[in-house]
């Protein structure tokens, strides 16, 4: 074995066994662990002198990444559709910058730079090939490992699920495309990747199965993309408006999926609800969509007005059949048009999330099936 593969070994297989230390302490996490990869890049560059990243071709790379997150938010919102939408915490704060928005983006290019020099070094040395695979796995999963509790199943195929494979995915998918195509790529899409639940302020809301599939097969996905457009590239078979019509045929769908999470996400003045009963039968069918303007003046609510009302963790859709003014407020009672009786509760301005302005037919039925118990 070469001189240099040794000293790459060495440096390898003593940072390893420092992050399996830190798994178990997390002397290094945050920034921390950002000083830590400072210095070892400093360090590298004595002993082995850093790598330059001059791949051709950045410019469609970065137009496929978009492309590609294009599409994957596309689907990712239609199954928020289904499964639910949820509103992120504030993370444009004083602490929140601090703590994620700043320190990230700073860890994710530093790793990356290293990852790519380690490849460049290791020169297609499988043993050091594996190793640096397997040194990135540990860098990601060292703050989980430490916070896990290992004492319950559940927490153990959470670990596995959600932390330990779409490590080992990302690291192998990630050392493969940064050693064709530089550190430039993985950079920009774990930034993409890691960072929108920090900057979008609406996000699904899937179960963690679903998540960890996601999590799993993206990078796999993403790897396998990128590398088939390359090889199609480089053989002249991409035609040279490739990408402009690939941009023009994502915005139709693009601009539905941003339509209907407006409609549905309940955060903005107009809201989706899928009717999962026939009590509004035969206005409002079980499947049916009804959008709610949830800036209603409270007062002007009359009998015979369809409101939406939550009555602990339900959202009821029914009919107004009973206005009582007590002092300056009141209190409404209210029936499904398929009910024989009036609903056994009164109705108080808090629980009023809004009036019923239209429906839509069937669309909601995927939403009333997946959540169905």
């Amino acid at each position: 074995m070469k001189k240099g593969y040794k000293r790459l070994l060495v440096l390898i297989s003593s940072l390893m066994i420092l992050l399996f230390i830190n798994s178990f302490t997390l002397i290094l996490s945050g920034y921390t662990m950002i000083l830590f990869l400072i210095i070892i890049l400093i360090g590298f560059n004595i002993y082995f002198v850093l790598e330059k990243d001059n791949h051709r071709y950045f410019k469609d790379i970065l137009f496929e990444i978009l492309l590609f997150f294009a599409f994957f938010f596309i689907l990712y919102y239609i199954l928020g559709l289904v499964v639910g939408l949820t509103k992120t915490q504030n993370y444009f704060s004083i602490n929140g910058i601090r703590d994620f928005l700043l320190p990230i983006p700073i860890y994710i290019i530093l790793r990356e730079v290293f990852r790519y020099n380690l490849l460049c070094k290791a020169d297609g040395n499988k043993l050091c090939t594996v190793l640096v695979i397997i040194l990135m796995v540990l860098f990601d999963i060292t703050d989980d490992f430490y916070y896990t509790d290992f004492s319950t199943k559940y927490n153990i195929f959470k670990f596995l699920a959600l932390a330990l494979l779409p490590a080992i995915s990302k690291s192998i998918s990630y050392s493969y495309i940064s050693k064709q195509m530089g550190y430039k790529p993985t950079i920009i899409f774990d930034l993409i990747f890691v960072l929108y639940p920090y900057i979008i302020p609406i996000i699904p809301n899937p179960n963690e199965y679903i998540v960890s599939i996601i999590y799993l097969l993206i990078p796999i996905v993403f790897a396998f993309r990128i590398l088939k457009f390359f090889e199609a590239k480089e053989d002249d078979m991409i035609p040279s408006d490739y990408h402009k019509k690939k941009f023009k045929g994502i915005l139709l769908p693009f601009f539905v999926v941003a339509t209907l999470i407006y409609f549905y996400s309940g955060y903005f003045r107009y809201y989706a609800i899928a009717i999962a009963s026939g009590s509004m039968q035969p206005e409002i069918n079980k499947g049916d969509i009804v959008i709610v303007d949830q800036k209603y003046t409270h007062n002007k609510i009359e009998i015979g007005d369809v409101i939406a009302t939550k009555r602990e963790s339900l959202i009821i859709v029914h009919r107004v059949v009973k206005k009582v003014k007590i002092n300056n407020s009141y209190l409404y009672y209210t029936q499904g048009d398929a009910n024989s009786k009036i609903d056994d509760f009164v109705i108080e301005k808090d629980m009023i999330i809004g009036k019923v302005k239209m429906k839509i037919p069937y669309i909601g039925y995927p939403t009333v099936w997946f959540n169905k118990e």
